[in-house]
């Protein structure tokens, strides 16, 4: 909405809770519902928002631009006492706005002759005029089969890839209510689309002059989501002052009133560094969940808040996510693989959205729309919630028996606490084992466990008391120190990448040529564990290193599991992976190779590379995977793994000397378009910054910058013009923490699972997945109803979800006594192609009829691929025949509707046994049927059809039936309509 001076208001700074886009201010008084708010940071940045609800003393306010960041002790809240209002005038007519109703199209500020509340009212039943006029909009699927009548409520039903943009765009051009042309105008408004699609709707408004007689006001997808609630709200207040204030007759197009998923097995990396399959975390969830779950073969959502946090990135930093609803939808028959460069894989529903680089920065893309060439956002450092185990949360967590054998001291400390051991065990309902000798007295793991609790603070000091660990038998394992450190580490890397764990016999093995490497295999299990390695060499010279103990078969189980690894500090994943290079990797030509024959492996290890910074490719070649490092990743990486095989770590040392770059040393498009831009600005000489030729071609685009090039012309800049904010954005630029991966392969492939799962996520409403790709979720609605913990209704969206939606539906319609009107023609994109989404499925309930999209038609080059049989418009019989549009209108729908129907039936006979087997009858449908589709309903994107001409079409394409098939339509309108009598009677006439 456009700025007004601030109103002087009541300021609190008592937030109580943040959860998701709501905040929960305490000790409010007086606040209303939907009054404006203002969020002033510590930092002075200023944030809107409207209060959602007001209670006795609180009030919950939704932030437009989102929580993350806010600081709750010291965030400013401003209630100004008004509402949420927009600045109207027939100054709009023409103008581009944001989805806050500012201008975006650097034309004039607007000269308000009045500000109105966005959130209106639906029309009183009372005061609504029936709508009975006919609007044209120049396609013959809609003007003749499925008629718009002025005042009605006429959603198109639609689905992902399929042409509705184009075909809103084409309705807002040529719609138009005859013999009223000049009174006529259009409210475009579009939720949560790409730039390019705002940048085609433009266009398509500009270039056609149709601009100068509409509004659009657009809501990109990297806009803040909770402004989609919003901007409906704006197009429908502007609407109805240029209907009931100036009697004009207003068309409003609404896209698109919905929104993506992903294959089961896709992995998603959480906070905690966990590494989950995204069908886990959805059933997961599903089993706490407060409606019950998901239930068998059901699409249902679960809402609330669960125990899994995500990572999320956007503008290149990490943030901890609530997952706060997840989805599990049936599958749709076709899906989208994405594969690119670094050797990431996702299978994904076409409209599912990936973070994509562009000379304006990062945006969001449908999946449907990637092509090779694209560069995804993909995050460079993973940074997690760090977490090193102890030795005895590793082996609790297995099932195997094992037994602790304390200090003296131990048992000391249990008596000094409950006066003698044997009472602690009572006390803790454990058995007392009383022995000759104390040596000889043991517990079992969880059994000390339970005793330990009563005298230590830590787990870490419960290793103090542990003089030995057993499993049964004579081998003892005694520990260090509490948790693995960096010597353990290289070792776990070591097993993992040359050697084995064998937790059914019991034993820890290690084989290698290298002498080096077998020392510290050796030294370091005596050292830290307190047992021996036996050795043996097979008849290839390779000496394999085993130790017998069950105890450290299940510990190096998980230490040598790179997901393990992933929530360890950085030293210690280096230490890791400098074992696992030592183990099974390469130095040469500037490159670091680890070699696996697991692909899932492979993936683990380049997430731990993204731990250290090191972004990688993952090659397959011979049933085995190879994870490349290169360029400078390379030689930064073989500084920091402490390698001990002589050879690898002297090709580290001389790796240094010859770095070169990689494509993943990039920085965003962006960066040359900004630069050029900074320079104008201040009159900064190309000289200055370094080689005229070489910024240049990068402010051009021919050549694209390195991270290094691009940190020493902003360190160059700032010694020209200072620190201001142009430049901070280039620096971030170049020393932001994301890499771009590069779309090598985009394909429609059939589905082959049953389930699509989805998440959403708050605040930021983007996912880190498989190896780092940054890609999208979220929908508004959920969003809020998950914050406010409220009971989901189906699908997790809110129960009040049909009211909120009938607010916006029903301030469409006729007023008695006013001239104007408003017409709705709402666009829902329905998540693969399911009509039953709560959106789609209200929005029917609500509105007066649908508009169908096939995808089967557009498969076909069939443009609008309206499908005619699901399609139904309920007042079109008000808005057609004699007077309105033409007197045969209503029966040639008919004959036209049933004749399209029975070709279609025999379509699908046909398939079963053949065209031969059809009456000639039969054939003449038949062909009905595809010349109804090539002719009827196929027409040019430009193409603007009178009704006339629709009707007269509908004619000649009964013409090919028998007239005595014609059942439906009077002998009169066939004597008079009919080709073959119309050609007579203009024969007679000449």
């Amino acid at each position: 909405m456009a700025e007004a001076e601030r109103p002087a208001g009541k300021e609190y700074t008592t937030i109580s809770e943040v959860s998701g886009p709501l905040m929960v201010v305490e000790g409010v008084e007086g606040a209303k519902y939907g009054e404006v708010v203002e969020v002033e940071t510590p930092t002075g940045e200023v944030r809107r928002g409207q209060v959602l609800e007001a209670r006795r003393d609180a009030a919950v306010v939704q932030v437009f631009e989102g929580t993350s960041g806010l600081d709750t002790t010291s965030t400013k809240v401003r209630f100004t006492g008004e509402t949420l209002r927009i600045p109207v005038s027939t100054d709009l007519l023409g103008r581009i706005l944001n989805g806050r109703g500012e201008p975006i199209d650097g034309g004039p500020e607007i000269v308000p002759e009045d500000e109105l509340d966005i959130h209106g009212a639906p029309i009183n039943p009372a005061a609504r005029k029936y709508p009975s006029d006919f609007i044209q909009t120049g396609i013959s699927a809609i003007d003749g089969m499925n008629t718009l009548v002025r005042g009605q409520k006429l959603p198109i039903f639609s689905g992902s890839g399929l042409p509705h943009n184009e075909l809103a765009a084409q309705i807002a051009r040529q719609a138009t209510v005859p013999g009223e042309e000049e009174e006529f105008a259009v409210v475009f408004a579009a939720m949560g689309i790409t730039h390019e699609e705002a940048a085609f709707f433009r266009r398509e408004f500009e270039e056609t002059g149709a601009l100068d007689r509409a509004v659009l006001i657009l809501n990109l997808a990297d806009d803040p989501s909770m402004e989609r609630i919003i901007t409906p709200r704006i197009a429908l207040t502007v609407a109805e002052y240029l209907a009931f204030e100036n009697d004009m007759h207003v068309l409003v197009i609404l896209t698109d009133m919905t929104n993506y998923c992903f294959a089961p097995g896709t992995r998603v990396i959480t906070a905690s560094g966990d590494v989950v399959e995204i069908d886990e975390i959805v059933e997961r969830a599903a089993e706490t969940a407060v409606d019950g779950g998901l239930r068998e073969g059901s699409t249902e959502v679960t809402v609330g808040v669960t125990n899994v946090r995500t990572l999320a990135a956007w503008d290149g930093d990490l943030t901890s996510n609530d997952v706060v609803a997840v989805e599990k939808i049936e599958a749709p028959s076709r899906a989208v693989r994405v594969r690119t460069r670094s050797g990431a894989e996702l299978v994904v529903s076409e409209d599912h959205k990936f973070l994509v680089d562009t000379e304006d920065g990062p945006r969001m893309v449908e999946a449907s729309e990637l092509k090779s060439g694209d560069e995804l956002y993909s995050v460079r450092e993973l940074r997690v919630s760090e977490k090193v185990p102890t030795y005895l949360e590793l082996l609790l967590e297995a099932e195997d028996k094992f037994y602790v054998h304390p200090t003296e001291e131990f048992e000391e400390a249990v008596a000094e606490r409950y006066g003698s051991l044997a009472e602690a065990c009572r006390e803790k309902e454990l058995p007392y084992r009383a022995r000759e000798a104390k040596e000889r007295r043991y517990y079992e793991l969880s059994e000390f466990a339970r005793l330990a609790t009563a005298v230590i603070e830590s787990v870490d000091e419960a290793t103090e008391y542990i003089d030995y660990v057993t499993a049964g038998g004579r081998k003892r394992v005694k520990f260090s120190s509490p948790r693995p450190g960096k010597e353990v580490m290289y070792v776990a890397g070591l097993i993992a990448s040359d050697g084995s764990v064998d937790t059914e016999r019991g034993f820890v093995m290690f084989s290698n040529t290298e002498r080096e490497l077998l020392s510290a295999f050796e030294e370091i299990v005596t050292e830290e564990f307190g047992v021996d390695a036996s050795k043996t060499e097979n008849q290839n010279g390779v000496t394999m290193l085993r130790v017998n103990s069950r105890v450290l078969a299940r510990v190096f189980e998980r230490l040598a599991d790179p997901k393990t690894v992933l929530k360890m500090p950085r030293e210690l994943v280096a230490a890791y992976l400098a074992g696992y290079v030592d183990g099974d990797g390469h130095l040469k030509d500037g490159k670091i190779v680890i070699t696996t024959a697991d692909r899932e492996r492979a993936g683990d290890l380049q997430l731990l590379l993204k731990r250290l910074g090191v972004p990688s490719v993952l090659r397959e070649r011979d049933g085995a995977y190879d994870v490349v490092v290169t360029g400078h990743d390379a030689a930064e990486l073989a500084e920091e793994l402490p390698l001990r095989h002589p050879k690898k770590a002297e090709a580290a040392a001389s790796m240094s000397s010859g770095r070169r770059s990689s494509r993943f040393d990039r920085v965003s498009r962006r960066f040359g378009r900004l630069l050029r831009e900074v320079r104008r600005k201040y009159g900064v000489r190309a000289s200055d910054l370094g080689s005229s030729s070489t910024i240049s071609q990068i402010e051009s685009g021919e050549r694209r910058a390195t991270r290094r090039l691009a940190l020493e012309i902003v360190e160059r800049l700032e010694e020209v013009v200072g620190d201001v904010e142009e430049v901070r954005e280039l620096r971030e630029l170049a020393e932001g923490n994301y890499v771009l991966d590069e779309v090598v392969e985009v394909e429609t492939v059939e589905y082959e699972h049953e389930y699509l799962y989805d998440v959403t996520v708050v605040p930021d409403h983007t996912l880190v997945v498989e190896n780092g790709i940054i890609t999208s979720n979220c929908e508004a609605l959920r969003e809020i109803s998950a914050a406010r913990e409220e009971v989901p209704g189906r699908r997790g969206y809110p129960g009040y979800m049909y009211t909120d939606l009938a607010t916006i539906y029903e301030r469409a319609g006729c007023i008695r006594g006013r001239k104007g009107s408003i017409t709705q023609m709402p666009i829902l994109t329905m998540p693969h192609d399911d009509i039953t989404h709560p959106i789609p499925d209200l929005t029917g309930y609500i509105t007066e009829g649908q508009i169908v999209l096939s995808r089967d038609l557009h498969r076909r080059g069939i443009y609008p691929p309206i499908d005619v049989l699901p399609s139904l418009s309920r007042l079109m019989d008000e808005g057609i025949g004699k007077g309105k549009t033409r007197e045969d209108h209503p029966d040639l729908s008919n004959q036209l509707y049933a004749a399209y129907a029975e070709g279609r039936d025999l379509r699908d006979l046909v398939a079963v046994v053949g065209e031969e087997a059809l009456t000639e009858r039969d054939r003449k449908f038949l062909k009905f049927a595809d010349e109804f589709e090539q002719r009827f309903v196929k027409q040019g994107r430009d193409e603007n059809r009178s009704i006339e001409e629709t009707l007269d079409l509908g004619w000649e394409l009964l013409a090919i039936l028998p007239e005595r098939e014609l059942k439906r339509v009077s002998d009169e309108l066939i004597e008079k309509y009919h080709p073959k009598y119309r050609q007579k009677k203009e024969e007679q006439e000449e």
